[in-house]
C-alpha cells in the first residue's frame, strides 16, 4: 500500500511539474514546478531508505526527515509569490534557505536527538509565522485586484486562505510523522499531501494570469500619473511633430489651475455619462483597463480618481451601480433573481446575492418584500 501511494504521488508531482513548466512561465509556475520536482526527489529518497522493517534505524529516519527540510523554504516561496507577486528574488530566496541549510548541516554533523527536536520545533515556529503573515497579506492582494476587476472571479481569495491553512496542516503531519515514523503515518501524510496539492495546483495554475495583471497594475503605479487632457495634448504634439517637423514650433504651455479644474470637471462628466447614460456597469466583465480606454485616459489616473475623488475602489464603485440597478428592477418588475442578476451586470446569482447582502444588509428577496411600496430613486 505504501509503495503504491509513493508511486501515485511521484507520478502526480511529475505531471504537475511538467504542466507548470510548459505554459505561462510566470514566477509562481516556476516555483511550483521546482517544488514538485524537489518533492519527487525526496519521495524517491524515502523509497530507497525504506526496507523490510521500514527504516533500518531511528537515526536513519531522523536523517531522512532532516533532508526533507529542503522543501520548507520552497513552500514559503510559493506562498509568498501567491500572496505578494514579484517580491521574491534570488537574494530573498537565498535568505529563506540559510537557516534550513544550517539546520541540515548541524543534524548531519551532530546527529543527536536534541538537534532533531530543535529542528522540529523551529519548523513549527516557522510554519506559524508563515501562516500568520500569509493570512494577513491576502486582504492586501484582494484590494489590489479590486482596483482592476469589477467581478469576483479573480477577487475572492478564500481558496488561497484554505490552501495556506492546508499547507500548515501538511507541516504538522510531517512533524508528527518525523517524530513517530511508521507506515501508517507515512500513508496519512502522503494522502493528505496529495489531496491538498491536487486542489492547490488547480488554483495556482489559474492564478498565473491574475498575477500577471497585478504586476502590470503595480508597475503602472510606480510611473508618473498623467491627466487625460495632458495625455491628449502630448499625443497631439507627437502627431504634429511626425507630420510637420518645425524646429521653431513652440510647445503648448502647461495647463493652469483653472484649466486643470475644468479638465477634471469634463472628465467627471464623461465618467457620469458612461455610467448613467451608457450603463457600462452592465458589462459583467468590465475591467479598469477597458473603462480607462473608453474615457481616453490611463488606468493609473482613473484608479486614483476613483480612490481619491469617489473614496472607493473600482470594484465597489461599479458594483454600487449594479446594486442600484438591481433595486430598481426588484421594485418595478416580477423578474426572477437570476434574471435580475444578469440584467444588472452580475455574472452569477451567488455573486449578486452576496454583494446585495453586503451593501443593503438584507437579501434581495427581503428587500423586495419590505420595499414593495417604497420608490427607489435614480440618484
Amino acid at each position: 500500500m505504501l509503495y503504491f501511494l509513493y508511486g501515485a504521488s511521484i507520478m502526480f508531482h511529475l505531471m504537475m511539474a511538467l504542466l507548470f513548466s510548459y505554459k505561462r512561465r510566470t514566477s509562481l509556475n516556476i516555483y511550483v514546478s521546482t517544488l514538485m520536482l524537489v518533492t519527487v526527489a525526496l519521495y524517491v529518497k524515502n523509497l530507497a531508505l525504506i526496507g523490510d522493517g521500514y527504516y533500518d534505524s531511528a537515526l536513519e529516519s531522523l536523517y531522512s526527515s532532516s533532508i526533507d527540510l529542503f522543501t520548507m523554504p520552497l513552500y514559503a516561496i510559493v506562498l509568498i509569490e501567491a500572496c505578494r507577486p514579484g517580491w521574491i528574488n534570488w537574494w530573498r530566496a537565498s535568505l529563506l534557505y540559510i537557516p534550513f541549510l544550517a539546520f541540515m548541516t548541524v543534524s548531519l554533523v551532530y546527529p543527536e536527538p536534541l538537534v532533531f527536536d530543535v529542528i522540529h520545533i523551529s519548523s513549527f515556529v516557522y510554519g506559524v509565522l508563515l501562516l500568520s503573515w500569509s493570512l494577513h497579506e491576502v486582504p492586501r492582494f484582494e484590494r489590489a485586484l479590486m482596483e482592476e476587476f469589477s467581478y469576483e472571479k479573480y477577487i475572492n481569495f478564500n481558496w488561497l486562505r484554505g490552501i495556506i491553512v492546508s499547507f500548515f496542516c501538511i507541516l504538522l503531519l510531517w512533524i508528527y510523522d518525523s517524530v513517530h515514523p511508521s507506515c501508517e503515518n507515512d500513508a496519512i501524510y502522503l494522502i493528505g499531501s496529495l489531496v491538498v496539492w491536487a486542489v492547490a495546483c488547480f488554483f495556482f495554475y489559474r492564478q498565473a494570469r491574475v498575477i500577471s495583471i497585478v504586476k502590470a497594475y503595480e508597475s503602472a503605479d510606480s510611473q508618473s500619473v498623467v491627466a487625460p487632457s495632458e495625455a491628449e495634448a502630448l499625443a497631439s504634439v507627437a502627431t504634429s511633430l511626425e507630420t510637420d517637423i518645425d524646429t521653431d514650433t513652440e510647445l503648448p504651455d502647461a495647463p493652469t489651475d483653472e484649466q486643470s479644474v475644468q479638465q477634471e470637471a469634463a472628465f467627471a462628466e464623461r465618467m457620469h455619462l458612461l455610467f448613467e447614460r451608457d450603463h457600462v456597469y452592465l458589462n459583467p466583465r468590465l475591467r479598469l483597463t477597458e473603462l480607462a480606454a473608453l474615457l481616453g485616459t490611463n488606468r493609473t489616473y482613473l484608479s486614483q480618481y476613483i480612490n481619491q475623488c469617489c473614496d472607493t475602489t473600482f470594484y465597489d464603485f461599479v458594483n454600487d451601480y449594479r446594486i442600484h440597478h438591481a433595486k430598481l428592477l426588484l421594485h418595478s418588475t416580477d423578474d426572477t433573481l437570476d434574471t435580475i442578476a444578469m440584467k444588472s451586470g452580475f455574472n452569477s446569482l451567488s455573486t449578486f446575492r452576496r454583494a446585495f447582502q453586503q451593501r443593503e444588509g438584507k437579501s434581495p428577496i427581503e428587500f423586495r418584500a419590505s420595499n414593495g411600496k417604497n420608490s427607489v430613486s435614480n440618484d
